[in-house]
């Protein structure tokens, strides 16, 4: 995350909401903006930046588990869900069958509204930060 500091009416919501594609349509903008040479026409801004607004809420203490969590739920699974749903009718239609490991892993990250979440596991995992086992432990 990043956080942007400036003094009042320095511009700082004009050039987060130009980062992230919500400018007002009719404001008059001059240059462009992209991402590694990619305009906006090219991609989903919304999953590459977030605005929130200065009047927004926030925790003043998250653990890094809850600051994933909160990183992911801003971005949101809108976009990853119409991609996925487009995929996979372009799949069926070239007649390709997926990868099951890979179409399972893609379908769990789209899922919303569960405590945990495997995107943020694996981001610990990877981190250190966390033990994340493989399979579930068979007890008996």
């Amino acid at each position: 995350m990043t956080l942007l500091l400036g003094p009042p009416s320095s511009g700082k919501s004009t050039l987060m909401r130009a980062l992230t594609g919500k400018l007002d349509k009719s404001l008059k903008v001059s240059g462009n903006i992209t991402y590694c040479g990619h305009t906006f026409e090219e991609f989903y801004p919304e999953r590459t930046s977030v605005y929130v607004s200065q009047y927004d809420l926030h925790n003043a203490e998250m653990t890094v588990r809850e600051t994933l969590d909160f990183s992911r739920r801003c971005l949101g699974v809108g976009a990853r869900y119409d991609m996925l749903s487009e995929l996979a009718a372009r799949e069926r239609e070239a007649g390709i069958k997926p990868d099951p490991e890979i179409d399972a892993y893609m379908k769990a990250t789209a899922v919303q509204g569960q405590e945990s979440n495997i995107v943020t596991d694996l981001t610990l995992k990877c981190l250190g930060l966390i033990f994340v086992p493989i399979c579930p432990l068979v007890t008996t």
